[in-house]
């Protein structure tokens, strides 16, 4: 392959091809294409991370130090994979160097630049959060099955949830008011008077639930820009 970039565009498929075309090439001048030569040092172990970094085509290999002062090679990335997208979510520095191991054409974006994206497209940022948020997931499900599977179940088997499927204690009788004059004038209470005309308080007196009216996901392409 020549050490050059030609006509770099993002790729089509991975998390960002999940995007239309224009939106794609719209996220693309948010960032930049830079080349990758062997030896290159992408991501230095230890150094804040603060972007967001495709491989659009060569090879990139991980490495990071271990307790005995040693470099183990952790991975291999190839085209389409993305290094750095945790700092999105969880800023701090990198765990692992990212070395070019053959030429490269990569992609970056600033965390804010990217963030700043998402928010003035908001169609497109729905796609970009739920396919980040999959990548991450399915890497800890790789990287600790046993701990993941643990942590969604202690969701489940919350003690919370126990006490509000428990069935409520008897309620101990009420005083019996003490005698009004019929003469006497007794003003409602606000509060009382508030939550009678309070459609949802309405619906707990008749036993009923209410709902939000949206009750399906939409299509994150059919969004409008706000």
């Amino acid at each position: 392959m020549p050490e050059s970039l030609s006509k770099p565009t993002l790729p089509t498929f991975s998390w960002i091809g999940y995007l239309k075309d224009d939106d794609r090439e719209l996220l693309s001048s948010y960032g930049e294409f830079f080349p990758g030569h062997p030896g290159n040092i992408i991501i230095r172990e230890g150094v804040m991370q603060t972007e967001v970094v495709v491989v659009i085509s060569g090879r990139l290999e991980v490495r990071a130090k271990q307790e005995d002062g040693s470099e183990a090679v952790l991975a291999h990335v190839g085209p389409g994979e993305t290094l750095g997208e945790i700092s999105l979510f969880n800023p701090g520095p990198a765990t692992a160097t990212v070395t070019a191991v053959e030429f490269s054409q990569l992609w970056r974006i600033a965390d804010d630049d990217l963030i700043h994206f998402m928010e003035e497209n908001p169609g497109a940022g729905n796609v970009l959060l739920r396919t980040l948020a999959s990548i991450l997931a399915q890497r800890l499900r790789e990287a600790d099955p046993k701990s993941f599977g643990l942590s969604a179940y202690a969701v489940v088997d919350s003690t919370e949830l126990e006490k509000e499927s428990a069935p409520p204690a008897a309620a101990a009788p009420a005083p019996a008011p003490a005698a009004v004059p019929a003469s006497a004038s007794v003003p409602a209470a606000p509060s009382a008077v508030k939550s009678a005309k309070s459609p949802s308080a309405t619906s707990a007196i008749k036993g009923k639930k209410t709902l939000s009216k949206t009750q399906s996901i939409p299509d994150p392409d059919e969004l409008e820009p706000l």
